[in-house]
């Protein structure tokens, strides 16, 4: 008897540290959903890919409630239960136990099959959670078969159940609008400011506070058009890619009216250290933009052309894009460049993306009017053309 009663408290004290950590891993994970840290949106915003699971629509319920909280709930309901002595603490134990080992099962199946992206958050509290569940559950069977498969049938319509509402139910946003002052960037109007050297028009954001020379940034539109917006966004950022994609097709439609300035931020650290942690390097991305800027500042014509095919080919060896560029430009345009020029307007776009990451590092930011910012992509219905008729009345 004593020593049924040692095995019975080493089995329960492991359950209980299994649900402290898997349920401590839900809480973070849910504090990221909730307050809009790394993970909230989908982006490149991450070393993992845990933007695009945590980000998109399986990550919520009924489009607002992370399935994380939930899962918390469920963890710190077996926790309780332990220090309660009675039968129905043991039922509900095994209950969740195969509510547990189903949503596992579930989630698991999305990020291989449906969203083909891994959380390894995710998968450690999903590997957590499906010991917990066989620790619980070796003993249960041989004392209640009809009990728990009483619990398991009810557990597997529950998570059934819980699928179909994140499919048909209401879709999470995978962006964001911010209007925060907090975010603003000032930097002042002179020769020497690589945004606002020059002559030519001049666009303004955040109160006057951040000003922008069209006439000698990268851009794509005519410089008298009606709208002018400000990306910030990398090349090997596959959502920036998404969003360049979405606003070729808006600008066709709307040819005389929306231009956009084009500011390459690489996401990567021997360029830009201001990266969050969790952030990974992306390979090329700072020789990359740097053959952009070059580009621009030897041949704006021909800039359009380099860069739209520097979103398609980003991923091919650095020394393809840059034999793309020379054969666009000239050997002779390419080498005259200046340099420095190069540099300082990429130390200016590292060092606005600094003040931008502070709500989120998902990428691309769009600087839309006054004080409003995009961070991230619309996707699961949401427009970019609804936004921006909204934002700019375009």
């Amino acid at each position: 008897m004593i020593r049924e009663r040692q095995n019975k408290s080493l089995k329960d004290w492991l359950v209980f540290l299994l649900c402290l950590i898997a349920g401590g891993l839900s809480l973070w994970l849910t504090v990221q959903k909730v307050t809009g840290r790394i993970n909230t949106l989908i982006g490149c915003g991450n070393a993992d890919g845990c933007e695009n699971v945590l980000g998109g629509k399986w990550a919520v319920v009924f489009g607002i409630i992370p399935v994380s909280a939930i899962s918390f709930v469920l963890y710190l309901g077996v926790m309780v239960s332990i220090f309660m002595d009675s039968t129905a603490a043991r039922w509900f134990r095994v209950f969740a136990a195969f509510l547990i080992l189903f949503a596992a099962v579930w989630f698991t199946s999305l990020q291989f099959v449906v969203i083909e992206t891994v959380c390894v958050y995710c998968m450690t509290m999903h590997s957590l959670g499906v010991l917990l569940a066989l620790v619980i559950l070796f003993d249960e069977q041989k004392k209640s078969r009809r009990v728990t498969w009483y619990f398991s049938c009810v557990a597997a319509l529950l998570v059934a159940g819980l699928a179909l509402i994140q499919h048909f139910g209401p879709q999470a946003n995978t962006h964001r609008i911010d209007s925060d002052v907090r975010l603003r960037l000032a930097a002042p109007i002179t020769a020497n400011n690589p945004h606002t050297r020059g002559s030519g028009r001049l666009v303004s954001f955040f109160d006057g506070k951040k000003s922008y020379r069209l006439n000698t940034l990268p851009h794509l539109g005519s410089v008298n058009a009606t709208y002018v917006i400000v990306k910030y966004f990398d090349y090997t950022c596959e959502s920036c890619g998404q969003i360049h994609e979405q606003l070729m097709k808006l600008q066709a439609d709307h040819a005389t009216d929306l231009t956009v300035i084009v500011l390459p931020v690489p996401l990567n650290r021997s360029c830009n250290p201001h990266l969050p942690l969790g952030v990974k390097d992306h390979s090329n991305a700072c020789d990359l933009a740097r053959i952009a800027l070059r580009v621009w500042l030897a041949d704006p014509e021909n800039f359009p052309s380099f860069h739209n095919w520097l979103f398609k080919y980003y991923q091919q060896p650095l020394e393809v894009a840059e034999a793309k560029a020379y054969s666009l430009v000239g050997e002779v345009k390419m080498n005259t460049v200046d340099e420095e020029v190069v540099e300082a307007l990429l130390r200016q776009n590292v060092s606005d993306y600094a003040s931008l990451v502070k709500k989120t590092p998902v990428m691309p930011k769009l600087l839309l009017k006054g004080s409003t910012i995009l961070q991230g992509v619309p996707r699961n219905g949401a427009s970019l053309e609804a936004l921006l008729i909204k934002h700019l009345e375009l």
